[in-house]
C-alpha cells in the first residue's frame, strides 16, 4: 500500500439549510473507477452522537433494501436467511444486531424490483414472514438534485 493514509477528514462549520440538511462537499477517491459510475450509494448510520456516511459507486440507479426484524430468531433460521442471501450481490450489511432479545438486520442489493431475480427473492423471503415480526423489501431510488 503506497498511500499511507487510511482517511482524509476536514473541519467544516455547521451552517444548516432551511430543512436541517447539512452540505457536504465529500471527496471520492477514484482508486476503485469511480469514474466509470455514474452514481452513488450514500448509506447514512445515525446514532445520538455521530452519523457515519458510508458511500458505494453503482451503475444502477434503484436499488433494493432489505430490513428484518424479529425476536428469538434461532441459529438456523439465521442460516437459512444467510444462504438465501448469498446469491444476490450484496453491496452493504448492517450485520446481525441483537438487542434485548431483538435481530435486526438490514442489507443493499445490486437488484432492483424489475430485475427477475427481485421475483425469486420476494418469493424466499415470504417464506419468513411468519418467523420474523418484519421482513421489508423497498426499493432506494434515485433522489434527483436540483441544480
Amino acid at each position: 500500500m503506497n498511500d499511507k493514509k487510511l482517511t482524509s477528514a476536514y473541519l467544516k462549520s455547521r451552517v444548516l439549510t432551511s430543512d436541517n440538511l447539512l452540505n457536504l462537499n465529500i471527496s471520492i477517491s477514484d482508486k476503485f473507477g469511480v469514474r466509470d459510475y455514474p452514481n452513488v450509494l450514500i448509506i447514512q448510520s445515525i446514532t445520538k452522537r455521530r452519523t457515519r456516511l458510508t458511500i458505494y459507486p453503482t451503475k444502477k440507479d434503484r436499488l433494493l433494501k432489505i430490513s428484518i426484524f424479529g425476536q428469538d430468531i434461532s441459529n438456523d433460521v439465521i442460516s437459512i436467511l444467510s444462504k438465501i442471501l448469498k446469491n444476490y450481490k450484496i453491496i452493504h450489511t448492517s450485520g446481525l444486531l441483537v438487542k434485548q432479545k431483538q435481530l435486526f438486520y438490514e442489507c443493499y442489493l445490486n437488484l432492483n424490483l424489475s430485475d427477475v431475480k427481485s421475483k425469486d427473492l420476494k418469493t424466499s423471503l415470504d417464506k419468513f414472514r411468519n418467523i420474523f415480526k418484519e421482513v421489508r423489501i423497498e426499493e432506494i431510488t434515485l433522489k434527483r438534485e436540483l441544480i
